[in-house]
């Protein structure tokens, strides 16, 4: 899931600008792209600093005039090769909902946004089996459809979101108020406020009631639905978050920030530790793991949970004092203890006559046999996995638990270190 890299799902024609531009000006931009993030480039003796601001930092301006280099920020910058997946918990855990994508040589390559994750969420298949309510915010922050803008302004920046659901008396969702509307408010009112100018009386923008800016009918989410089709929602409509209603009744609401934090925890729930009893060839050892973290990754996608592998090398040498390998895997699931052996295809006279005397083949041939033996024995775990997978439905978990009993004890008395 979410396994390619990032530069598969980045905007590659980046709009930028200058720290000297005007905010003014950078609304303007982000209106008129749907943007809510800018890379600002800052040219300094030739060298190019990438720098960010976003929607919500023009909530914070005092001047509508001033430059964007009062409210830029210094991002994290995100590798063009880096898995989506990675990209999204490097996204989550720096703060961010916008990442420049850079080169080998740090230039700038592009631009991924939390609207382009939700685009790759909506077809994601782990997505589509995962209940939207399991990872909804069930507190919703809401405001009465009378109450005022001004009012929906401070909530947003005190609980540092960017829309709140308007409910009318009876707490019934009508509406949603976002961080663009106050700002085209403010900024670029499209029709003269008349509400409250009674004989002559002044009433002021902030002060009008909530409900002359917010977007309506709302879009929202069922209950029963998918976190894929929240994604899909919020996609679809360019909007950064829906409501989840049942019955018409507000039951929690579900952001792109959601989505994004349920798909780092993923990352950290799939992450399995791996111990190694032996040694892995030295030469190899950089690909030997990169091939376990792969078919590790494999593992947890079929069986849903590991509890923990452990892969035994051991390294043995025959009547001629030539050494080879044979390897062990235990991987534990919920349901069942898998074991999968790698060991030589080939006796020693064999193999030398397939490949001679010569002692520098000898010893490359042993040392790719190694990494054959490693796939061979994670690979027949694999392969058990998908046999179990493949044979019983996933949602019966009493079925699983009742059929799949483990078929070999585990010898602690194997791991002992030589």
């Amino acid at each position: 899931m979410f396994d390619e890299p990032i530069k598969e799902i980045m905007t590659k024609d980046v709009v930028t600008v200058t720290p000297e531009t005007p905010i003014s000006k950078a609304l303007g931009i982000m209106e008129e792209n749907g943007f809510h993030h800018l890379i600002v480039v800052d040219e300094k003796e030739g060298e190019e600093e990438y720098y960010l601001i976003s929607m919500r930092d023009l909530l914070l301006a005092h001047s509508w005039e001033e430059e964007v280099r009062s409210l830029m920020y210094k991002p994290h910058y995100i590798h063009q090769e880096t898995p989506v997946l990675d990209a999204v918990c490097e996204m989550f855990e720096s703060g961010q909902r916008a990442a420049p994508i850079v080169d080998d040589n740090n230039k700038l390559v592009g631009i991924v946004t939390d609207f382009d994750i939700m685009a790759r969420a909506a077809r994601s298949k782990i997505m589509k089996d995962t209940p939207v309510k399991k990872i909804m915010t069930r507190n919703v922050i809401t405001i009465n459809e009378n109450d005022s803008i001004g009012k929906a302004r401070a909530l947003m920046r005190d609980h540092n979101i960017g829309r709140l659901v308007v409910v009318d008396d009876e707490g019934k969702p009508v509406g949603i108020v976002t961080e663009m509307d106050i700002l085209n408010l403010i900024v670029k009112p499209k029709r003269k406020m008349r509400y409250g100018e009674v004989k002559g009386e002044k009433y002021p923008r902030m002060g009008q009631p909530v409900k002359l800016i917010m977007s309506t009918p709302i879009i929202s989410v069922d209950y029963d639905a998918s976190a894929a089709d929240a994604a899909k929602l919020m996609e679809d409509y360019d909007i950064r978050g829906v409501p989840v209603i049942k019955m018409d009744e507000l039951k929690g609401i579900v952001t792109r920030y959601d989505i994004m934090k349920y798909i780092a925890e993923l990352k950290k729930g799939a992450m399995v530790e791996v111990e190694i009893h032996g040694m892995l060839d030295p030469d190899y050892k950089d690909l030997a793991e990169r091939i376990i973290a792969t078919e590790v990754r494999k593992m947890v996608k079929l069986s849903g949970k590991v509890h923990w592998i452990k892969i035994n090398i051991k390294k043995e040498r025959d009547k001629g004092g030539v050494p080879y390998y044979r390897i062990t895997t235990y991987v534990k699931t919920p349901h069942k203890l898998y074991v999968g052996e790698g060991k030589p295809k080939a006796s020693l006279p064999k193999r030398l006559e397939e490949i001679g005397e010569d002692v520098d083949k000898i010893s490359l041939h042993e040392r790719w046999e190694f990494i054959d033996i490693l796939k061979e024995s994670l690979e027949s775990v694999l392969r058990q996995i998908e046999i179990d997978h493949k044979r019983y439905d996933p949602k019966h978990d009493k079925r699983i638990r009742k059929i799949l009993k483990p078929e070999v004890e585990f010898n602690p008395e194997e791991f002992k270190r030589e």
